[in-house]
């Protein structure tokens, strides 16, 4: 699946979430600037006028929670340069305000996703900051982060919420 199709996934997990109740989760859209040539009708160039927050932003059990989709067609790593600074900045914001911060990685080449808090890419981000790893182990993922199964979605990721954080209690 590419990029395109898990962040699609997401968003259909998310609107089943919204008419089931379970939560109210939404893609945020990246504003972009668009310049048009009235003489030939068409579009010139298109480019993001500015750096969004994440992809994914809403609500479970009165929890704020915020998370980047990301998608890697390597086997053995999620290399770090897939995550830009203002994403860490955002999440790390979010998640001291008292929000859930997240990271749901697709190895696309695998077939599976994995749900990775903050902290766990934060660590792995100021350890590369420092001169260490550009990127994650698969196998450090695997053992160490939820694998996000089929359930009430194809993507249930709400279901590794439910599991490490309660239905909404504050940890």
């Amino acid at each position: 699946m590419s990029g395109a199709s898990f962040e699609e996934l997401i968003k259909n997990s998310c609107e089943f979430y919204k008419y089931s109740g379970v939560a109210l989760i939404h893609k945020i859209p990246t504003p972009w600037s668009v310049s048009y040539d009235k003489k030939y009708h068409r579009v010139i160039r298109a480019h993001p006028e500015e750096k969004s927050s994440v992809d994914f932003e809403g609500i479970w059990h009165g929890r704020s929670v915020a998370f980047e989709a990301k998608s890697t067609r390597e086997r053995k790593r999620f290399d770090l340069k897939n995550i830009k600074q203002h994403q860490i900045d955002y999440l790390q914001q979010h998640q001291e305000q008292g929000g859930l911060s997240f990271f749901l990685i697709e190895f696309a080449k695998i077939g599976e996703v994995y749900l990775v808090w903050f902290d766990q890419v934060n660590e792995w981000w100021e350890g590369m900051k420092e001169g260490g790893r550009k990127s994650i182990p698969y196998t450090w993922i695997e053992i160490n982060c939820d694998v996000v199964v089929p359930g009430r979605t194809y993507l249930d990721f709400i279901r590794v919420l439910e599991k490490e954080k309660g239905n909404g209690a504050v940890s």
